[in-house]
């Protein structure tokens, strides 16, 4: 009895203490009034506000600054507010949208306290969009282009950018309040300004200058690369990548417009490329979906069941997708390995047969078109995109022993000892027309119309041979990079001549974005150099991105007493090919002309003439025009290409100017 006594006055005690509490709750008082500010901000401003905040009964807790554009929030900052009575300060973004024209903002803001007790303020704000003095134009290697104002928001800049160029758009500052503002792809593939975007690729004809411009209030952008694939414009996924879906049928015509094909791998499976650029489809008809790589340059395939892909039917139509290690596309960089969603859609070539076309290459460093790996193979067939449905029996063609065996998870592998012939093409086909459940595959090398890579171009070196007085620019108005290849004697009896010393080697060569390649250039034999009589004013309509003055009116060159000299390239990749474009020029009425030897694995040669009376036109004693070019040369076992200059005829022969390019896909 006592015991509930105890309980029940112990209960009556805290009803009494939540009753005093509750009737000594605040709710509080916040109350603002607002400072010195701006009610009037340029989009991208940032608009700076102060407050005066203050509850006397009550701690503060935040202090909001919130922007509306009609009824959509679309700028918020938030500042911890500590002390009532203080003045706080903070500033608000104004975004900057396309379309939008000047036009009236609501500035809200919201003042609570620890009791979540609020108060709210509001303030409009005029807007009005800035008016530029110019934008820059800033490409992937940060290399900036002014950008003129042409009319009220039109801005433009013309040049000799390279044929897709990834660039963005950057404003200045305008204004007491106002932002650099950065524009570019947005993660939903729109045009949008943001500190994250990604650069847009612009796409022109690199032989010839193009006008890039930019619309700041409609964000109209141009030259956007534009891709018509069977007459349908492609949608730009990223910066890099373009996507259409729609049915073809076999053997359909298929013109490809926006894309220059030279230099694209084309997958044999799915196309084949016609002596008039247009692309045959090859596989049986459907619908697919066809995604342009713009940066690797190949077309991917995938076969679709309405907006899905394609699996496997019972009836043997639909698709077969490959799994495995030792095979990739579009090269063995990339690699299917066993991770789901990673499979390799073979297209359906006939009825109920696929198919998977490739040269053979090493694991690592192969070149586009190798999908095979020539010493290790263990891959498998599946139903749909990652595991699930298999095949229940396998078993392996005529002939195919000699290069495939099966496991007993039907995985298929070389068979013992077997390597493929590395450069060879093979293709791998999986027959279905006995059902699904009697698999044949098939495995051979072609011996009849062998498909091979495309050449494609992988990067350009330029070089400068000259006097360190007049070097190449960094970055010249095409925005190619140069190495300089200049005089070095420090020899007394010398200090007046101009000698680039036998030995030297000029390391950290970089190629025409600036990259280091690695390369080096070592000079076999003295070369003497000199300006006097280079090509001062070349013309960029005739010699084209060799048309660099400061590169052209300097040389290295070979004196009447000297035979030949020669200077080596070291370190290159012997899986690749090197062109060679030679440039010389000297003025002088007497007929000079340059042999140049070039020799790695394979040798080329030919000749150049330098000067001559009336050679570049009456009274112009010197070449302007002519380039010497190789046809690919390889390096030798070692990495190396050594180049040659001697005499034909003619006193001191030159040589201005050097351009490389690297090749892969060639043999």
């Amino acid at each position: 009895m006592n015991k509930s006594i105890y309980i029940i006055l112990a209960l009556v005690g805290i009803l009494a203490m939540n009753s005093c509490s509750d009737d000594e709750f605040l709710s509080g008082n916040p109350d603002m009034e607002l400072g010195a500010g701006k009610v009037s901000a340029l989009y991208g401003d940032s608009l700076p506000f102060t407050i005066k905040a203050s509850d006397v009964d009550v701690p503060l807790s935040t202090l909001k600054a919130k922007l509306f554009y009609g009824e959509e929030l679309v700028s918020e900052t938030v500042i911890r507010t500590k002390t009532s009575g203080s003045d706080y300060t903070g500033k608000v973004f104004v975004p900057y949208y396309p379309n939008v024209i000047d036009g009236r903002a609501t500035l809200k803001f919201v003042l609570q306290n620890i009791h979540f007790t609020t108060t709210e303020m509001e303030r409009e704000v005029v807007l009005s969009r800035p008016d530029f003095p110019y934008v820059t134009l800033v490409d992937e290697m940060g290399e900036e282009y002014l950008m003129k104002r042409q009319s009220l928001y039109n801005y433009s800049v013309t040049g000799r950018f390279p044929q897709d160029m990834k660039a963005y758009f950057k404003t200045p500052k305008v204004g007491e309040n106002g932002n650099e503002l950065t524009f570019g792809w947005d993660n939903e593939n729109r045009l949008a300004e943001g500190k994250n975007v990604d650069p847009i690729t612009f796409s022109g004809t690199e032989a010839e200058p193009y006008e890039v411009t930019f619309n700041v209030l409609t964000y109209a952008v141009s030259p956007l690369v534009n891709v018509l694939f069977d007459g349908e414009k492609m949608i730009a996924q990223d910066a890099n990548t373009y996507l259409i879906q729609k049915s073809f049928t076999q053997g359909q015509s298929i013109v490809v417009v926006g894309i220059d094909l030279d230099g694209w791998w084309i997958n044999p499976d799915y196309f084949r490329k016609e002596s008039n650029g247009t692309l045959t489809f090859l596989p049986v008809d459907g619908k697919y979906r066809v995604v342009a790589n713009m940066k690797q340059k190949y077309f991917s395939v995938t076969r679709m069941n309405g907006d899905k892909e394609a699996t496997l039917s019972d009836d043997g139509h639909g698709a077969i997708w490959l799994m495995g290690w030792g095979v990739g596309s579009p090269s063995l960089d990339s690699q299917f390995g066993w991770n789901i969603g990673s499979n390799y859609c073979m297209p359906e070539i006939s009825s109920k047969k696929y198919q998977f076309t490739g040269v053979a290459g090493p694991e690592h460093g192969s070149s586009i078109g190798q999908r095979f790996r020539f010493d290790y193979i263990s891959a498998k067939f599946f139903f749909q995109n990652g595991y699930g449905g298999e095949f229940s029996q396998v078993t392996l063609a005529s002939g195919t022993e000699a290069l495939l065996k099966l496991t007993d998870s039907k995985n298929f592998e070389l068979a013992n000892d077997v390597k493929l012939e590395e450069g060879a093409t093979y293709v791998l086909t999986v027959d279905l027309t006995a059902g699904n459940d009697k698999a044949v595959i098939s495995f051979k090398k072609i011996s009849d119309g062998e498909v091979k890579p495309q050449p494609t171009l992988v990067q350009t070196l330029y070089f400068d041979f000259g006097i360190k007085t007049k070097k190449a620019e960094s970055a010249d108005n095409n925005g190619n990079y140069w190495n300089n290849i200049v005089n070095n004697s420090t020899i007394e009896e010398h200090k007046n001549e101009k000698y680039a010393i036998s030995g030297t080697i000029y390391s950290n060569l970089v190629n025409s974005k600036n990259i280091d390649t690695s390369y080096k250039l070592t000079l076999n034999s003295r070369f003497s150099t000199n300006d006097a009589g280079g090509l001062n004013k070349p013309e960029p309509d005739i010699l084209g991105d060799l048309a660099v003055a400061s590169a052209t009116g300097d040389y290295f060159y070979i004196e009447s007493n000297e035979e030949s000299s020669s200077f080596t390239f070291s370190e290159l990749d012997k899986n690749k090919g090197y062109k060679f474009y030679a440039f010389g020029s000297r003025s002088a009425t007497q007929i000079r002309t340059a042999v140049y030897n070039i020799s790695g694995k394979n040798t080329e040669e030919g000749e150049l003439q330098a000067a001559g009376k009336d050679y570049g036109g009456a009274g112009v004693h010197q070449n302007v025009q002519d380039i010497y070019t190789s046809e690919i040369v390889f390096p030798n076992e070692n990495g190396e290409i050594k180049f040659t200059i001697s005499r034909k005829t003619g006193d001191y022969i030159p040589l201005n100017t050097l351009k490389i390019e690297e090749y892969i896909n060639v043999k």
